[in-house]
């Protein structure tokens, strides 16, 4: 499956190398298209947090995908994706071992 950004790149590209004309066409039939989609409903974080989880999960996965999407993608956003480690290790690994096997269920 192409990412957002190749189809947009490749209907540019399509586009461009079509006479005015039928650009306006091609301009008059995405308009129709987002004529039927179902208008966008915002809900608020309360109403949000009110659904059961499943439909919550359903609602919300295309906004999780695109963020996904803008964080592997974008410049900007993945300047400073990788941190020190250092900074996030502790001193004592033995420690940290101990207390996974601890709050770890029983085999």
């Amino acid at each position: 499956m192409q990412s957002t950004t190749n189809i947009e790149q490749s209907i540019l590209q399509n586009l461009r190398s079509l006479p005015i004309a039928k650009q306006q066409e091609v301009l008059k039939f995405t308009e129709r298209l987002r004529e039927t989609l179902p208008k966008a409903v915002k809900l608020s974080l309360r109403e949000l947090a009110a659904m059961p989880l499943a439909q919550r999960n359903q609602y919300i996965a295309p906004f999780i995908l695109k963020t996904a999407d803008d964080f592997l993608n974008d410049p900007e956003l993945t300047e400073f994706s990788i941190l020190d480690t250092e900074d996030w290790e502790l001193e004592d690994d033995q420690l940290l071992s101990e207390l996974v096997d601890r709050l770890s269920p029983s085999k």
